[in-house]
């Protein structure tokens, strides 16, 4: 059985992060595995060196979308594979689309988020029910509102993100006066940086006496408005912007509060390793995010663009040490028991063996 895992790109990112986790899963119980990906110029250097380090195949495509889809089926062929495992609109459909000339593979889709675009919405549903033998959900938010709109409910599965808690120091247990927020993500407009500045802003008005410290950490098209926005709120001395940096699980570590602002969501990577990292959140209420936040236990859901719920909660989060190390140690439970490295890969071997069963 070979298995190809194939992304459209390996860059800085929730779905790459779990492409990779998944290759080395299956890599290391001797499965022959294959990462395909469909933009050669658009790798990260830490996740190539991942690929190495692991000991991963890889096969990166080039040229005009013609020449790397004929590259695709000439993989395919070549190295027998039995599974094609997509991830996002366009690798499902070029997947999708190899069933016209590769026969006997299985193609199973993903699709990682609960809201998408109108266009993409109707294509990811034509290539799911028309194409790919299946698609994997990584949440179930996603899986329930997309087959009221006419998925076909038997080609779904839902398999939830993992976190490997090795490539993330636990939080010491620290006090102190200062106290750090911390949002990591993409800057788009899905992640509503508006709400969590101005939650940040009306906080730190609230507690002028407190040393609190806002860190931003990603990469995208939203960074000047964010920068921008930082500067007309006055609050630029207490914002930390930390554009793609090498080092985010030291950064995570040396915080002390992770806020999720998202408008929608799947399974939050992020959130995830904030939890790996003995964080407390505070999240809107949004995607699978029910999964990951107890409210009262490890952190606390509040609905969208909730400036007032926000910041209460992050004010009797950052008014706490006590508070914050009981929800933290709480975090980490949360994710040893629910969503381990092995629950993934126990997931995918029985996904496996239900279509070669068939």
């Amino acid at each position: 059985m070979s298995i190809a895992i194939f992304c459209k790109t390996l860059l800085k990112g929730g779905t790459e992060k779990q492409a990779l986790i998944l290759s080395k899963l299956l890599t290391e119980q001797k499965k022959d595995v294959l990462l395909i990906i469909w933009c050669k110029n658009k790798i990260d250097p830490e996740n190539l060196n991942y690929l190495k380090n692991n000991n991963i195949r890889y096969f990166a495509l080039k040229g005009f979308a013609l020449a790397r889809f004929i590259k695709f089926l000439d993989i395919i062929r070549d190295q027998q594979v039995s599974f094609i495992l997509s991830y996002l609109t366009l690798p499902n459909f070029v997947s999708g689309l190899s069933k016209l000339f590769v026969k006997n593979v299985v193609r199973i889709g993903g699709i990682r988020n609960e809201k998408l675009p109108y266009y993409k919405f109707f294509f990811e549903k034509w290539i799911h029910n028309n194409l790919n033998n299946a698609t994997v959900f990584n949440n179930y938010s996603a899986k329930d509102k997309f087959i009221k709109r006419g998925f076909k409910s038997k080609k779904i599965f839902v398999i939830q993100n993992a976190v490997i808690p090795d490539h993330i120091n636990g939080k010491a247990d620290l006090k102190r006066s200062d106290v750090k927020i911390i949002t990591i993500s993409r800057f788009v407009k899905q992640k509503d940086f508006r709400t969590a500045l101005y939650s940040f802003n009306e906080l730190i008005n609230r507690n002028k006496d407190k040393t609190i410290t806002y860190c931003l950490v990603g990469y995208g098209p939203m960074e000047q408005e964010i920068r921008t926005l930082t500067e007309n709120l006055k609050i630029g001395d207490r914002i930390k912007l930390f554009i793609n940096p090498a080092n985010i699980s030291n950064i995570l570590t040396d915080c002390d509060i992770y806020l999720s602002t998202s408008l929608f969501e799947g399974l939050s990577n992020s959130i995830m390793e904030a939890m790996v990292a003995g964080l407390p959140i505070v999240a809107t209420d949004v995607g699978d995010n029910k999964f990951l936040v107890k409210d009262g236990f490890n952190g606390f859901l509040l609905p969208c663009k909730d400036v007032n719920g926000i910041v209460e909660k992050l004010e009797l989060l950052s008014g706490s040490d006590d508070l914050r190390s009981n929800f933290g140690n709480n975090s980490r439970i949360l994710i040893k028991n629910k969503f381990s490295e092995e629950k993934l890969l126990e997931n995918y071997l029985n996904l496996f063996l239900e279509f070669q069963h068939n």
